[in-house]
């Protein structure tokens, strides 16, 4: 019997789409997510269950890599498996397809722990979750296998040259049954913040406008440190890393402000492209005239 699992079966909507004519990234963590849920559904762990128990799997790090871009209409369906069982350690991955024409559109590679919803402590696997996880288990090693992450990634501490990109408090629709903020929000604030990156370095809208440029992401990679939950206050720091090419790399710290804990880190890689031919452009010279010193990379 095959171990890929067929995880997740829609669609792009209108209101998915950015400036960019392309679905945001935030959106693509929603179906990721929701693919996610079949996956726990797979181990033994149905919202019933977790409803009942308070204890599901919670991601522990999560990587997104996209490798075509889709539009309004797009049919899209998702595959997904576990990679491995480490401890209490669940490695697994997502795939979501582009319908129409078979085209891989996303990656998500992920690892989760076993959690007390409530209190947020990790906890044991339970045997009958680990006997599925370890039934399921395959290296995968064909096309669904990613390289490592290239370049160093963000350091879980704050560094120099970081500035506000995004300020705010968690909302109640932006939480799941138990008062944790959804990837897709999270993923959202990062969405965001790349425009005062992008104003940081000099490039206001009108001038993107008038090159007829356009950016998107390459790969995130994402580390959870601390959950945030409903009616936090939150506040991102992000900075510019590197850029060199048409290769640019910021990163992101977010902080729960009522504790003053460092929630989540991520590493972002992205590129610039021609609106009309969608295909990548070297890098605007705003970018790679950005003052050396001020770099994270300088301090990674």
């Amino acid at each position: 019997m095959s171990k890929l699992l067929p995880l997740y079966r829609g669609g792009v909507e209108a209101w998915e789409c950015d400036q960019m004519r392309h679905m945001n990234v935030q959106f693509y963590m929603s179906k990721g997510s929701d693919a996610f849920a079949h996956l726990q559904n797979a181990l033994g762990l149905p919202p019933a269950t977790i409803r009942a128990t308070r204890k599901g799997l919670r991601f522990k790090t999560i990587r997104t890599q996209y490798k075509s871009e889709v539009h309004v209409g797009t049919p899209l369906y998702g595959l997904g498996g576990v990679r491995e069982v480490t401890g209490d350690l669940i490695s697994g991955f997502i795939r979501l397809f582009n319908a129409e024409n078979g085209n891989l559109s996303a990656v998500h590679e992920f690892t989760a722990v076993y959690t007390d919803l409530d209190t947020d402590s990790p906890l044991p696997l339970p045997d009958d979750g680990r006997a599925a996880a370890e039934g399921l288990a395959d290296p995968h090693t064909d096309s669904f296998q990613l390289k490592p992450f290239a370049g160093a990634l963000m350091p879980d501490r704050p560094l120099d040259h970081m500035f506000e990109s995004a300020r705010g408090a968690v909302d109640v629709w932006e939480c799941d049954l138990f008062e944790h903020i959804e990837m897709r929000h999270v993923v959202g604030y990062f969405s965001d913040a790349a425009t005062h990156i992008i104003n940081a370095v000099g490039l206001t809208r009108e001038i993107i406008r008038s090159r007829n440029l356009g950016s998107a992401a390459l790969d995130y990679y994402s580390e959870f440190h601390a959950p945030i939950k409903k009616s936090t206050a939150i506040l991102l720091k992000s900075g510019l890393i590197d850029a060199d090419g048409k290769i640019f790399r910021f990163g992101h710290n977010l902080f729960d402000m009522d504790t003053g804990k460092l929630a989540v880190t991520t590493t972002v890689i992205g590129v610039y492209f021609d609106m009309t031919t969608r295909k990548s452009v070297i890098l605007p010279k705003e970018f790679t005239d950005y003052p050396k010193e001020k770099l994270l990379k300088v301090q990674m």
